[in-house]
């Protein structure tokens, strides 16, 4: 999304090398395992296992879910006014 950027001008948790930058990273690992493995299924080179898929979900579960929160609470109104001006948010690209 384009709005992230926008926000790290202001924001320290949008800011490159950040946390939620990290997390992302992991979390995109992980998601392309899923694909990977997804897809061998879907090939057949390998049978769907639920335990495998359940294997590699709880490989970035926890740091998806942590990135969630904090994301959520990141971009909750009262920590957004206090670096934009309702005015400004409303001109953010969404």
């Amino acid at each position: 999304m384009h709005i992230f950027p926008v926000l790290a001008q202001r924001m320290d948790a949008f800011k490159p090398g950040s946390a939620p930058l990290e997390q992302h990273k992991q979390i995109h690992a992980g998601l392309d395992r899923l694909e990977a493995y997804m897809k061998d299924c879907k090939r057949g080179k390998v049978d769907l296992e639920r335990t495998k898929v359940r294997d590699i979900l709880d490989g970035f579960g926890k740091v998806l879910w942590t990135h969630l929160e904090e994301e959520v609470e990141a971009l909750g109104a009262q920590n957004m006014a206090r670096y934009w001006s309702k005015e400004e948010i409303a001109r953010l690209p969404m």
